[in-house]
């Protein structure tokens, strides 16, 4: 636990300083659950506002959140995307793009640190699961099409498309997601195959990664 979240604890605790060493691990579990708390309603605020809530958070998975300049990157790609760290346990999501939350309901903090499988539900064939799960161990990209949930448990075909994110010295930095619902309103924008918007999108997110890890190897010349 970090000092900023020590700090925390001990003000929702009440504890003195001389008190820190005797809290039992219930009043810890208490007091992470109640800066978790505290975080997802400053990230909500923050969506709401425009105003950027910065820090570490502090939860079980060491989760950091992107800079500000990558998030900036991200944001101009308008297709629905994850990007997964998989060097954090579980490989959570570390950016969910706008399009990806009104394709799926969620909020932006109820996505962040998730595995993807939380899009997955009762008839969802664990096959293909197995298959994406294969190309990330091999550090492949696939393309699946997979029965997923949104957050009103309404399902939809998922044309999903999975790549490693390489930075500048080649080593895999994230994995990207990129989803198109079959049978969609927007499926066929701009008159591009679905295979093709996939790779324009995983292309733009290698382009941010890299153009960051290269610009931030230069500023430390």
């Amino acid at each position: 636990m970090s000092c900023t979240c020590i700090l925390v604890w001990m003000i929702l605790t009440g504890l003195e300083a001389e008190e820190l060493c005797e809290a039992s691990d219930l009043e810890k579990r208490k007091a992470a659950t109640a800066i978790n708390n505290i975080l997802s309603v400053l990230t909500h605020y923050s969506e709401l506002t425009g105003r950027l809530v910065s820090g570490k958070r502090c939860n079980s998975s060491g989760m950091v959140p992107l800079s500000s300049s990558l998030n900036i990157s991200l944001g101009r790609i308008k297709q629905s995307f994850v990007l997964t760290n998989p060097h954090l346990p579980d490989m959570p999501i570390v950016y969910a793009s706008d399009a990806f939350l009104n394709l799926t309901g969620y909020a932006r903090h109820e996505v962040l640190g998730q595995n993807c499988r939380f899009l997955s539900g009762p008839d969802t064939d664990p096959k293909t699961i197995c298959q994406i799960k294969k190309a990330i161990q091999s550090e492949q990209a696939c393309s699946v099409r997979i029965l997923n949930y949104r957050k009103d448990r309404s399902s939809f075909w998922n044309l999903l498309h999975i790549s490693p994110v390489r930075n500048a010295t080649g080593k895999i930095a994230f994995y990207v997601g990129v989803q198109i619902e079959e049978g969609g309103k927007n499926e066929g924008g701009k008159g591009l195959s679905p295979e093709m918007r996939q790779l324009g999108a995983v292309g733009a997110v290698k382009v941010a990664v890299r153009s960051l890890w290269m610009g931030a190897g230069t500023s430390k010349t």
